[in-house]
């Protein structure tokens, strides 16, 4: 691939509006965010390659929200365009750079694995970072720390702005917000904001993550993920889900697992039919006529659901992040629980790995 055939990645935010006999899907595409109006935004999956894909997500959060009796909030979705990049290695270059060690698949055709890595080596050369990925900061998050000419806001306006906006991933969403993040942080240090207030601004933007293909821990945003133990996808992408949480999920109970290993809630099931376990279906409740859920299920989708309703709720009045215990506790859900079944299951499962690792060594 040369540098002329190289197709560059784009994105496209559109917007849900009320439904037309002209407009029969309730969206438009947009160019701006304001930085003064509730908004939530969906960054979906690598599949959301077309507005109809991306108003799905939109239309779920604005379900949720109208279930809820939660309105005069703006509800965005975002579509991707990856032109000659590959959604996969760009996942792969995130977790390399976040330090954790990839292992080479030996079972790869050869020349499928020449072809990956001069793939690679041309997103690296072409696009550092993804030209969607830039679009999407330059429309979402840089009008909040600067004013018209560019020029930086002072630390209280721009915590005020990031307050307005809320963002909910699904899979390689995770990832795009990790890479938003990382730029912001690039950014704001060029702009001359001090690493200290670059730190709490970041902090007050809010991002909830179902089923997340991204790293987990060291966001820079705060971030409450969500996710099935049974989902093969994160199975095989992180730290968290190591081959222990995969093989016992029949013994996982609803959990959280707090900021130092991600900030995130997990049963060991969650879709009475589990080939659903990666999808977002049950956000909504109306969702669960064709996607019934586990008992689990219920409660995991319940506190995704309860952050999700508070974090709009907050973007009406400007409020502050509270911790994850005021985003989710309540509605059924109860919190404490769910933080001590996830500290009694992570001492479970360090020493059942120690023990295979004394094994091992007995073995030698």
């Amino acid at each position: 691939m040369t540098k002329s055939s190289y197709i560059p990645t784009s994105a496209e935010i559109i917007k849900r509006v009320p439904k037309t006999p002209d407009n029969q899907y309730g969206c438009i595409t947009v160019n701006s965010v304001p930085v003064d109006t509730p908004s939530v935004v969906a960054l979906g999956g690598e599949l959301t390659t077309t507005a109809q894909a991306a108003n799905s997500y939109a239309k779920t959060l604005q379900n949720v929200l109208n279930e809820n009796k939660v309105y005069g909030v703006d509800v965005y979705s975002v579509t991707y365009h990856f032109g000659s990049s590959n959604p996969g290695l760009e996942r792969a270059e995130q977790y390399r750079i976040a330090g954790r060690r990839l292992v080479k698949d030996e079972n790869l055709n050869p020349i499928v694995q020449h072809t990956r890595e001069l793939t690679l080596r041309d997103m690296r050369k072409n696009e550092p970072v993804p030209n969607y990925v830039r679009q999407l900061y330059n429309i979402l998050m840089r009008p909040r720390i600067t004013d018209a000419a560019g020029a930086p806001v002072n630390v209280d306006d721009a915590i005020s702005r990031v307050h307005r906006i809320k963002f909910y991933a699904h899979c390689h969403g995770a990832s795009t917000l990790w890479q938003m993040a990382n730029l912001m942080y690039e950014d704001m240090k060029k702009l001359g904001y001090t690493p200290a207030e670059t730190q709490r601004i970041q902090h007050e933007v809010f991002v909830i993550q179902h089923s997340p293909i991204a790293p987990l821990t060291g966001q820079r945003f705060t971030t409450l993920s969500f996710a099935s133990a049974e989902d093969t996808m994160m199975q095989h992408h992180n730290n968290l889900f190591a081959d222990w949480i995969y093989e016992n999920s029949a013994d996982i109970v609803p959990s959280f697992f707090d900021g130092t290993k991600g900030n995130i809630f997990v049963a060991g099931r969650l879709k009475e039919k589990s080939f659903r376990e990666h999808d977002h279906s049950g956000l909504a409740a109306t969702d669960e006529d064709i996607w019934p859920l586990t008992a689990d299920g219920k409660i995991i989708f319940g506190a995704e659901r309860n952050a999700l309703v508070r974090a709009a709720q907050h973007a009406t009045v400007g409020a502050p992040v509270l911790s994850a215990e005021q985003m989710v506790d309540g509605n059924g859900i109860d919190f404490a629980q769910l933080k001590k079944n996830g500290e009694i299951l992570y001492k479970v499962m360090l020493n059942d790995l120690r023990q295979q690792n004394l094994k091992r060594d007995y073995q030698k």
